[in-house]
């Protein structure tokens, strides 16, 4: 049975309401996120086992199938290299500096091989297929990404440390480099974070609060488990929840001058922005209420105007609503830490 059936037969079998044997132990057993899920998805019982879902590391483990559009075509990892070997196709762009399919265009050394570039470029195209359906938004006309050659590079670039993954500029991105990113498992969610960025910042512009915004590029990368998981060392400190205020106003400015705070208070603000748009989604009408939402944004409704047609509550009540400090953690105060990287 292949990982991707595995996950199927889980989101058809899990029961949150019933009593049932909780056996899985793992983020990558939970149930999928899809356009037409069932919410909520887990319950508190399986957070607090398994931690946050987390499906981004599959496409390593044995079992994994290549993804394929309606009409056959392949996509996803592993559609355009396998086994290391180049497999040409006519929308495919391979030049030696720089790689291309659709929508999405990566910059690199030329010193790299094509089928070591063009595995980010899968994990982008994977990102392109999934994400809009979620949001009902489509993708914006083009992308490009640059990959610097090291970590020095990028800090350069950007001034931004190793926990930003990226700094987006409207239609150009800059990546943390690719090989780093993959040593640090981190690939998968931060190609499906970058996708939903720009997608949320193309079609939305700043129409979104910080925290639903932030919230959303951690909830749809399904980096939740990470997030619990860099918590761990900031508890010790003191308490790791903010209220939705601080969580917009961290956000919303630049990183701070001094590293390891950046580090600290970044991830905190992620992390919050995280709960509180898993409380919004999970528990508060799925992704078919957050649509209608965004729809009646696109059609021209303010973020508060929208809140209170589909939620009942406008900008600032809803945030208060969602609160973490007064909603808690969903996993509980000592929440699992489980590796999601490492196959179950």
């Amino acid at each position: 049975m292949t990982v991707r059936r595995l996950c199927g037969m889980l989101v058809v079998m899990a029961t949150l309401t019933a009593p049932v044997a909780w056996s899985q132990t793992h983020p990558n057993e939970l149930p999928l996120l899809t356009p037409d899920a069932a919410f909520p998805r887990c319950s508190m019982t399986q957070l607090g086992t398994a931690g946050f879902p987390d499906h981004k590391h599959s496409q390593y483990w044995p079992g994994w199938e290549v993804m394929h559009e309606p009409g056959g075509l392949a996509y996803g990892p592993g559609a355009w290299c396998r086994h290391h070997e180049l497999m040409p196709r006519p929308d495919l762009v391979v030049e030696p500096d720089s790689k291309g399919c659709g929508r999405f265009t990566l910059q690199h050394n030329p010193s790299y091989g094509d089928c070591d570039m063009i595995q980010f470029l899968e994990l982008l195209d994977w990102a392109g297929h999934e994400v809009p359906p979620l949001l009902g938004l489509d993708l914006a006309d083009s992308l490009l990404v640059v990959n610097p050659d090291n970590l020095e590079a990028y800090t350069e670039l950007t001034g931004y440390g190793m926990w930003r993954l990226y700094k987006l500029d409207i239609d150009c991105a800059t990546m943390e480099p690719w090989p780093v990113l993959q040593n640090r498992t981190l690939d998968g969610h931060a190609a499906f974070m970058l996708v939903t960025d720009w997608i949320l910042s193309e079609r939305l512009g700043g129409v979104l609060p910080p925290w639903l915004h932030q919230g959303l590029v951690e909830y749809c990368a399904e980096d939740g488990q990470h997030l619990v998981n860099y918590m761990a060392e900031f508890r010790t400190n003191g308490p790791v929840l903010m209220p939705p205020a601080l969580v917009d106003a961290l956000l919303a400015r630049g990183p701070d001058p001094e590293p390891q705070r950046d580090r600290e208070v970044f991830r905190k603000a992620c992390y919050n922005a995280f709960l509180m748009t898993w409380e919004l989604v999970e528990n508060r009408g799925g992704l078919e209420a957050l649509r209608e939402c965004i729809d009646r944004m696109l059609g021209g409704e303010d973020f508060s105007s929208a809140a209170m047609a589909v939620y009942g509550l406008d900008a600032a009540g809803l945030a208060a609503s969602l609160d973490p400090i007064q909603m808690g953690e969903p996993g509980g105060k000592n929440p699992p830490l489980p590796i999601p990287h490492r196959q179950p």
